[in-house]
């Protein structure tokens, strides 16, 4: 729990950061755009030269590939990165982890490390508004044997613009469980799920 906390932390100090560097940075712009009336107040709304951004999401899943005893809850905790083009499209990759405690059948509790690659593609269909399609190999270590299997989904999500090169965003999507082995449950398992995403990106330039 402690990790978790520190990992949440981190993130939300990193965005928190990046926001006040990128606010007091447009109050600079600002001002001396006013100053030298240059003309370039197109350039100057945006201030983004790269698509490129990193950023970071917590995810809350339930359902098949979480686990039924702990319903719904936070599923990972997931830094990324990639290109995004604002109102076009996006891609973005990102590594998510997180660290819970289960019981088998037998009531043995056992610390399962939970990771997952996830690669997600995005098309905006009405201004903030967009569709998102994603592929993750997950997997799941513990004492009692180790997991991996794959997802797909889709899902619709919206941004939140905060500064200029800051932005916000929630997605509610279905992701499809591929069959594989459970073995605190000692059967395979297979079937859909639902997962929220939490986030944020900033622009790195």
């Amino acid at each position: 729990m402690k990790k978790v906390l520190l990992y949440a932390l981190c993130v939300f100090a990193l965005c928190c950061g990046s926001a006040f560097a990128q606010s007091k940075g447009s109050s600079e712009k600002s001002s001396s755009a006013a100053a030298s009336n240059s003309g370039n107040s197109g350039a100057g709304s945006t201030g983004i030269h790269t698509p490129l951004f990193v950023g970071g999401a917590l995810g809350f899943g339930s359902g098949t590939g979480v686990g039924t005893e702990r319903g719904l809850g936070l599923q990972q905790i997931e830094p990324m990165a990639g290109i995004w083009f604002p109102q076009l499209a996006f891609f973005r990759a990102g590594y998510g982890f997180f660290d819970f405690s289960c019981e088998n059948g037998d009531g043995v509790k056992s610390e399962i490390e939970h990771v997952n690659l996830d690669v997600e593609l995005g098309v905006h269909l009405l201004g903030e508004i967009y569709v998102v399609g994603n592929f993750s190999r997950i997997k799941e270590l513990s004492d009692e044997g180790d997991v991996a299997w794959n997802e797909w989904g889709v899902g619709i999500g919206s941004l939140l613009l905060i500064f200029s090169k800051t932005m916000l965003f929630a997605e509610i999507g279905y992701r499809n469980v591929f069959d594989h082995y459970d073995p605190f449950l000692n059967k395979n398992v297979s079937g859909s799920r639902l997962q929220m995403n939490l986030g944020f990106v900033a622009y790195v330039y």
